[in-house]
């Protein structure tokens, strides 16, 4: 009796706190085991979409057998003894590895992903139809050449023959797809251009660069605007003596914020887990190469999404053998070699759109082609819809168009309905107006069959002629061959205007702006090693040579950031003699960015114009002065350099915009707000007066205010401790699943400290005054020495497999971090002694 007294005093549990603990015990135990069954169960379910990469496979469509062999890196290396199973080969390894995501890519440049992923894509379907993708590329599918299109019906076939797997139940769908594999619209040839137009605008598009760049000038005036544009279309911050004053109303839809002007935001809508693409190339001449055969290094810059926009292939099929990089969905490789050529196409930063100011005569249906009144044509699209309950909804997108293309008020509508922006079903504006979008993949082309000419190349003599025909997207293509030769060459559909627009809208009745012709392939820029005393050739950031006067070309901002910093650090590295593969692939991985010394002395001399700063700045200026330009993800230099540029940009830039276009300018795609605040700032450090942009008194203000709040910042955001203060804890990489499933990647939910920035060689560029958080990054980057065909290193981030749980989903993240590029091995025997999977596809009996 004692002892049960005891345990109520509290010296032991009693009966109902004992069956307190056993029931809690028991629901801890259950729940582990619910949690542990279902882990199996997710696990299992992911197994079981893995595609077969050992053992054979028999398929009534092919007439030869293929090898699929897969490296250590999930890399296939399709064998086959003729070149058509060899493309039939392609399109299955490519169905294997990420058929979700060419379904998606599909969807989104169909104008079809909606029906998927609900109203929220909307907005991403009305500008994939108004640009007509699918029907350029049905026409572009049918005028292709005999060869090119075998190439495509071959790489179709085989990606229908892993669907009908699928199908057949013979495997499991990725679990990334999110439609039934029963409703699967087969592969045509058609898609796969579709996807490469998609690609194309994603990477030059200019819809909402054009308005952004338009409403500056219309709130800002016309010189005062200029600093702000591309290339030869901007001035010097110098000129503009006049500023408007630092208040404004709101004077139309683009100054409620970025929600009340429907084009903006469209491209970054469509172009989701692409990002907008950007690239950087150069080759070293054979004769300071060690291996005394040429050196060719690349990098495509894309958003970190999973999975990759990249995957890389290795093709050994009858006459051709070539390895690189391909987007799955098309059978094209931007980044590759054969035994004696290599290449690499990177953007070009060319513009591939104009805004045309279409007069109209709403009451007739009419616009003014700058001869007579015509009547505007009018076609309408169904776009289907998902709503909160899974219904599938449709709903009639009405566009028309004008010679120059369809009127873009189409996009205007912020609901599943489509309607216009009048009461009565017209497009126009008060004064009679509509805009009118032109854009190159309209027009009649392809950009399969100059890039398929690519992987047959011996040597580089008379490249030019065969890129002369080239369409989409506009490269720069670097190339080599193993004799030598090597250089540069800018290929694409570019207008040939007998009016350069300045990247603003510009009058459609006036026939000084139309599109007549393309440029020839002569007048585009190139380079060949050794013309000049040339050691070597790049494609990086650097302005492209032009002939100026009235037929100047048109491009996107380019401010030798790269360029210069690549000319450094070859001069240094060639100065001692030949240098070897891997130092030249180094050179991707330097952080050193060329303009912030420079600029960080105007901000410190400026801001010491009124006397000693506070000693909160007074920190901030001593530790920018220690620093060595570098963007090492552990600087606190780094980190400081970049939060002050974010407060100047803040401060000089916000009260003349206005809060709604300074925040639409810094979201515009290719914009460059940290060249153009940069440029101010040592325009202003050298000219010293009063008046404009560079005003002495208020820059020299805005950048003692900046240091301050850079203290407080870096305060705020990593804490007081000052071992705190680093770069990478600000610039931080994500990978971010794209696709029908946008669910959080597995193995790579947590961010990567990175150095780096939009300015260096390492490229890890993030949007100045919005975000740190990287945007785009060097994820694909490639090294090839022309003197052997195994001379060829890559690194692919995150991994090669759109499958969560899969050995290759995420492996290649650490490789890309490495300070090492891998090897890419293309030998047979060096392939099979490291291969652990082979898969053997044979005609059914």
């Amino acid at each position: 009796m004692a002892v049960a007294e005891g345990d109520r005093d509290g010296r032991g549990p009693g009966l109902p706190q004992t069956g307190v603990r056993l029931f809690l015990g028991a629901s801890l135990v259950i729940l582990v085991l619910l949690l542990v069954q279902r882990w199996g169960r997710d696990e299992r379910r992911e197994r079981a979409s893995f595609a077969l990469e050992s053992g054979t496979i028999r398929i009534s469509e092919l007439a030869a057998p293929i090898e699929i062999l897969r490296d250590s890196r999930g890399i296939p290396h399709v064998v086959a003894r003729r070149e058509a199973e060899g493309w039939f080969g392609l399109g299955f390894a490519h169905a294997q590895d990420r058929l979700a995501q060419m379904v998606w890519l599909r969807r989104r440049a169909l104008g079809r992903s909606a029906e998927i992923e609900g109203e929220a894509a909307l907005p991403a379907d009305r500008l994939a139809r108004i640009l007509e993708i699918g029907r350029a590329s049905r026409a572009a599918a049918d005028a292709l050449p005999e060869a090119s299109r075998a190439v495509l019906e071959a790489y179709s076939a085989g990606i229908n023959a892993r669907i009908a797997r699928l199908r057949q139940g013979h495997a499991k769908p990725p679990i990334a797809l999110a439609e039934p594999i029963g409703d699967l619209d087969p592969w045509r040839p058609a898609d796969s251009l579709a996807v490469v137009k998609l690609l194309s605008w994603c990477i030059g598009g200019t819809l909402e660069t054009t308005l952004v760049l338009d409403d500056l000038i219309q709130r800002l005036d016309s010189v005062p605007a200029r600093p702000f544009f591309p290339g030869r279309s901007s001035i010097d911050f110098g000129i503009a003596p006049e500023l408007p004053g630092p208040v404004f109303a709101p004077t139309g839809p683009s100054e409620a914020g970025t929600e009340a002007d429907p084009p903006f935001g469209s491209t970054r809508a469509l172009c989701r887990g692409i990002g907008l693409p950007t690239g950087g190339a150069w080759v070293l001449a054979a004769s300071k190469s060690e291996s005394r055969a040429p050196i060719l290094v690349a990098d495509w810059h894309v958003a970190p999404s999973v999975p990759a926009l990249f995957h890389e292939i290795h093709l050994a099929a009858g006459d051709l053998d070539v390895a690189g990089a391909t987007i799955p969905g098309s059978p094209i490789v931007w980044v590759g070699r054969n035994r004696s050529f290599a290449w690499a196409g990177v953007p070009a930063s060319a513009p591939v759109a104009d805004l045309f100011i279409e007069t109209l005569r709403e009451d007739r249906g009419l616009y003014q082609n700058g001869t007579l009144w015509v009547p505007i044509e009018e076609r309408e699209e169904i776009l289907r819809w998902r709503d909160a309950l899974g219904t599938l909804q449709e709903s009639t997108l009405r566009i028309r168009s004008t010679r120059h293309g369809p009127l873009i008020e189409s996009l205007f509508s912020s609901g599943p309905l489509e309607r216009t922006r009048d009461g009565d079903g017209g497009a126009s504006d008060s004064r009679g107006s509509a805009r009118a979008l032109a854009w190159t993949g309209a027009r009649a082309g392809d950009g399969l069959t100059s890039m398929l000419a690519l992987l047959r190349r011996t040597d580089s003599k008379g490249l030019a002629s065969v890129l002369a025909e080239h369409h989409e997207p506009v490269l720069a293509i670097v190339y080599a061959d193993r004799q030598g030769g090597g250089g540069m060459q800018v290929a694409g559909w570019l207008p040939k205007r007998p009016l350069p627009t300045g990247l603003v809208p510009v009058q459609g009745r006036l026939r000084s702006f139309d599109w007549r012709e393309r440029i020839p392939i002569e007048s585009l820029p190139s380079a060949r090693l050794g013309r000049g005393g040339r050691r070597w050739v790049a494609a990086m950031d650097q302005p492209w040579p032009g002939r100026g006067g009235l037929d100047q070309m048109e491009w996107l901002w380019r401010p030798g950031d790269r360029a210069t910093r690549l000319d450094e650090e070859l001069a240094r590295l060639t100065s001692t003699g030949p240098v070897d593969l891997r130092a030249t692939a180094e050179l991707l991985l330097d952080d050193r960015a060329p303009r912030a010394p420079e600029v960080v002395a105007a901000v410190l001399g400026l801001a010491r114009l009124e006397g000693a700063l506070p000693i909160e700045a007074r920190e901030i200026a001593s530790l920018l002065e220690r620093w060595d330009g570098r963007m090492q993800a552990g600087s606190a230099g780094a980190a400081a350099y970049e939060l002050l540029i974010d407060w100047l940009l803040d401060d000089l830039l916000r009260p003349p915009f206005g809060r709604p276009l300074f925040e639409r300018y810094l979201a515009t795609p290719h914009v460059r707000p940290q060249f153009a605040i940069e440029r101010l700032i040592l325009r202003a450090a050298r000219v010293r007066r009063p008046g404009g942009w560079t005003d002495e008194t208020r820059v020299a203000e805005a950048a003692r205010r900046s240091l301050r709040q850079t203290w407080v910042s870096l305060n705020q955001r990593l804490g007081p401790s000052r071992e705190r203060w680093a770069w990478g804890r600000l610039h931080r990489l994500r990978f971010h699943a794209s696709g029908q499933r946008a669910a959080r990647p597995r193995g790579l939910d947590r961010s990567l400290p990175l150095g780096g920035s939009g300015q260096t060689l390492a490229f890890a560029r993030h949007r100045p005054g919005i975000t740190f958080d990287v945007e785009r990054a060097g994820l694909y980057r490639v090294a090839m020495d022309l003197a052997a065909p195994d001379r060829l290193l890559s690194a692919l981030a995150p991994g090669q497999s759109e499958h969560p749980g899969h050995p290759h989903y995420s492996d290649g993240v650490g490789r890309w971090l490495s300070r090492r590029l891998p090897l890419f091995a293309t030998s047979r025997l060096v392939i099979e002694e490291e291969s652990v999977d082979r898969l053997v596809l044979e005609p059914a009996p």
